[in-house]
């Protein structure tokens, strides 16, 4: 049962992000501003829009917001945030992203949450694309 709902998580996971993110970029695009407002959309009370931003930080490989998406595993109630967070962080955050992965690990007490945190350390190609 409890694979079940960690396969149903991630599959829930890669398919936001797949529906969530345009084909094509812009042709001009102020990446520094979009950064800031993707971190700045991480603070917002609305769990989508904090899943939204973490896929395209994730998506656009927007480095600068690794201590954003950090905060997110230890002060975010939803799973899906968390989880969201996660997957930018093992994407962009480099080795960096992975303690801070492992360190939350630690300390969480949802095991579907856990267990992603597992599955994406032990397959970082899982959150690829």
């Amino acid at each position: 049962m409890k694979t079940t709902r960690v396969v149903l998580a991630v599959l829930l996971g890669v398919t936001f992000a797949f529906s969530a993110t345009p084909e094509n970029d812009p042709p001009s695009v102020n990446w520094s501003k979009a950064e800031l407002n993707y971190k700045e959309c991480l603070k917002s009370d609305n769990a989508g829009v904090k899943i939204s931003s973490a896929n395209y930080i994730r998506k656009y490989n927007l480095t600068g917001a690794v201590e954003e998406l950090k905060s997110l595993l230890s002060k975010e109630n939803s799973e899906n945030v968390k989880m969201s967070g996660a997957l930018a962080l093992v994407t962009i955050g480099g080795s960096d992203g992975r303690t801070a992965i492992q360190n939350a690990l630690e300390t969480e007490e949802n095991e579907i949450v856990a267990e992603f945190y597992r599955s994406i350390l032990i397959n970082p190609a899982l959150a690829q694309n």
